[in-house]
């Protein structure tokens, strides 16, 4: 995990024309983590929703 935290420090540099009180990193890593969040939730809703259509269909066969 402590590589992974590295690693996105590499990505996401320090910018002092354009940090902010939280910091510009921060911010742009809360909007990285909040967007993958979010398409983590979507492909897990449409996962389970394919899931339950299919012991739907295979339960009526």
């Amino acid at each position: 995990m402590r590589n992974i935290l590295f690693f996105l420090l590499n990505i996401f540099p320090y910018d002092p024309a354009i940090d902010t009180p939280l910091g510009h990193r921060n911010l742009v890593l809360i909007y990285a983590i909040t967007w993958g969040l979010q398409f983590g939730y979507a492909f897990y809703a449409l996962y389970t929703w394919r899931t339950a259509n299919k012991q739907k269909r295979h339960k009526n066969n």
